[in-house]
């Protein structure tokens, strides 16, 4: 895929989702800041967990071949998922509320940049998260938190 349409997809995908958090928090305005906050920090953590458990469980045991491909040529941009991510974004929005859907999409887009900076301009990602990602593709059973190292801290799943 041509640079200019990863960066489009990528960085476009990263605007949209912060522009919806950024209007999704305004639309809380009817709650209580610490709520509001409390909400956003639960959504972000929960992205992030979510990110985690199914790079681990779904990518690398019930689609393991497509995710391969993936592994095989990371610089293909990973366009066939987006629309169930935003599915899944929808459910939570209606189930969870706006505030919490806010820190879920800026975490959302936090993850877009991890990953693009770690297959296409590794120099602006920290070391230490380039290396965990790098290392994952060696070792496709350990590090799967693209976002975060935190999980993988948490469940034992960092390659030490």
């Amino acid at each position: 895929m041509q640079n200019w349409r990863k960066q489009t997809i990528y960085f476009g995908e990263m605007i949209f989702s912060c522009a919806a958090a950024v209007a999704l928090l305004a639309a809380s305005s009817h709650l209580h800041a610490k709520y509001r906050v409390a909400l956003f920090v639960g959504g972000f953590v929960a992205w992030t967990l979510a990110e985690y458990a199914v790079h681990r469980f779904v990518l690398h045991n019930l689609a393991p071949k497509e995710h391969g491909l993936h592994h095989a040529h990371p610089d293909e941009a990973v366009t066939r998922i987006f629309w169930q991510i935003w599915l899944c974004f929808g459910l939570v929005g209606l189930l969870a509320g706006g505030a919490f859907l806010s820190g879920a999409l800026v975490a959302y887009s936090w993850y877009l940049f991890a990953h693009y900076a770690a297959h296409q301009s590794p120099d602006i990602l920290p070391t230490s998260l380039l290396r965990h990602h790098v290392s994952h593709h060696k070792i496709a059973t350990q590090n799967f938190g693209v976002s975060t190292t935190f999980w993988d801290r948490i469940f034992r799943t960092m390659l030490k």
